[in-house]
């Protein structure tokens, strides 16, 4: 993960100011039932010190406060245990990890042992935090696109000073920004943001749980009020080797130790399989057509947003706006709302929707005052290219779409031909660039996106530099044209071989509209 010196500082902490202290007996007791030290390891009496205190967990040695309960759990490479050492240097005051990793713990170091550290992550930290998720009004949220709008529709919704978000473009609590780590943070991380939420009084939080979230025990130790299925396109097939694995592990969520109950887009044939296979109750939703327990009818779409009647299953029917675009934008405030329904009343929802101005990198419009329509988007997967791109010729049918398109490297390859194909389908000039090459062969990851790309009649440009790729599609624009910089979205670095550089898509449009205007 790349620096972020770019985004401005948080006025908050990502731990609560409260201070929280417990021992790893009391730990011990919450997790095995049982506060008896564990047997030697490795022939190594472990120093299981049951009136050890901790006041703090993490998993990450980079992240270890003074106090800390460092979680060692086993990587790709090597146990994390290995690192317990420089994790004591820097404060931490004891150890939870497997047998395994005790037997690398240095000698006199308090440990507490467990079968399985990384799924004892959560309840641990919820447990020292006292279940700040408890006061909480809590969605999850998963799919392959639209789970940062969806989020970001529910803090909308509910209100956004009263609401919190965590996901890929960061962590919102209420107007205070965290820059992003992960999609969705590992669990010590997850239920301290959950408590400074908690101190901060706020209501709701939406967090999106990606499926290696799910699979890695990040959002273990609660069950989300709610649980919130989208659906399921191509993406991590590095991680999942099928579709039907990828399916499964986004179906986690809607299980009783994840979810209390579950809202389901039946608008797909996943999202049907879902709404069959789920172990929680399921309200589902459908802005297509299906018999539904929530839909949306009589949409209208336009190029500044959307506006249509939602029907509740009490028989209301509420007029809805929404300043975001796009007929996907409709299932993903469908969603919402459901998840936030009946708690609050669906004109006040409706209210909260129609006043989100945009966010991050979603179809986020750019007026510098020149004669095109300039668009950012994070769209970085098959569906998610075709889904933007649509919802950009539905809106404008005569317009002329410029697309500036590049492909991440260190990912799933297998996407690369079918990027550059979904996105000639629809864009009139296809502008193929470098996004986050890394170390990868930028030209490889180029001819593989224009190798999809060529079965269309698109014309293909080949530019590598990603400015002077979109320098390229801000000069061949004409008035009424749209260009569409996809892929990085709300990313503020461009990682290349020889390290990261500051980037940030939309401060490079605005200064290639700037040079055309000149």
């Amino acid at each position: 993960m790349a620096s972020f010196e770019q985004y401005p500082a948080s006025r908050l902490d990502s731990r609560p100011v409260e201070e929280y202290r417990s021992t790893l007996g009391a730990l011990a007791t919450h997790l095995t039932g049982t506060a008896s030290p564990p047997d030697s390891v490795g022939g190594a009496a472990r120093a299981f010190a049951p009136d050890a205190a901790f006041t703090g967990v993490t998993m990450n040695t980079a992240l270890v406060r003074p106090g800390d309960l460092f979680v060692a759990v086993r990587g790709e490479n090597s146990h994390g245990a290995r690192f317990a050492g420089a994790a004591h240097e820097a404060g931490a005051a004891a150890v939870l990890t497997d047998r395994e990793g005790a037997a690398l713990v240095p000698e006199g170091l308090p440990t507490l042992v467990v079968d399985d550290p990384r799924r004892a992550a959560g309840p641990a930290t919820m447990h020292l935090y006292d279940d700040p998720a408890a006061a909480l009004t809590t969605v999850g949220i998963t799919g392959t696109q639209g789970k940062t709008t969806t989020a970001f529709y529910v803090a909308a919704a509910a209100g956004m000073q009263q609401s919190g978000t965590i996901g890929s473009i960061g962590v919102t609590v209420g107007d205070d920004f965290f820059p992003p780590t992960l999609t969705t943070p590992e669990a010590p991380e997850l239920h301290a943001l959950f408590a400074v939420m908690r101190e901060q009084r706020l209501c709701t939080v939406a967090v999106e749980a990606s499926s290696h979230a799910l699979m890695l025990g990040r959002v273990d130790g609660f069950a989300f009020d709610t649980g919130v299925f989208l659906n399921l396109g191509h993406d991590h097939r590095d991680f999942h080797p099928t579709q039907a694995d990828y399916f499964q592990a986004k179906s986690i969520l809607l299980t009783p130790e994840h979810a209390q109950r579950g809202v389901v887009d039946i608008d797909s044939l996943w999202g049907r399989t879902m709404a069959e296979q789920a172990t929680v109750p399921v309200t589902t939703v459908s802005a297509a057509g299906h018999p539904a327990d929530w839909r949306a009818e009589a949409i209208e779409l336009r190029p500044d947003g959307s506006s249509f009647i939602v029907h509740s299953p009490a028989g209301e029917a509420v007029p809805f706006t929404t300043q975001l675009t796009g007929a996907f934008n409709v299932n993903n405030i469908l969603a919402a709302v459901a998840a936030l329904s009946p708690a609050l009343p669906l004109e006040q929802l409706a209210a909260g929707i129609a006043a989100l101005p945009a966010v991050e990198g979603r179809l986020q419009r750019f007026d510098h005052g020149q004669p095109f329509t300039a668009i950012v988007d994070s769209a970085h997967k098959p569906e998610a290219i075709a889904a933007a791109l649509s919802a950009i010729r539905t809106t404008a049918p005569d317009t002329r779409i410029i697309t500036v398109l590049g492909a991440n490297g260190h990912r799933d390859a297998s996407k690369r031909r079918m990027m550059g194909r979904f996105a000639a389908m629809v864009s009139d000039v296809l502008i193929v660039t470098d996004d986050n090459p890394y170390t990868d062969d930028p030209a490889l990851i180029r001819a593989a996106l224009m190798d999809g790309a060529r079965s269309s009649h698109v014309e293909i440009i080949e530019i590598g530099d990603r400015r002077e790729a979109i320098f390229a599609a801000a000069r061949m624009a004409r008035p009424g044209d749209t260009v569409a910089i996809l892929g990085k979205g709300h990313e503020r670095y461009h990682a290349l071989a020889d390290g990261d550089i500051a980037w940030y898509d939309p401060d490079v449009l605005r200064e290639a509209i700037e040079a055309t205007l000149a």
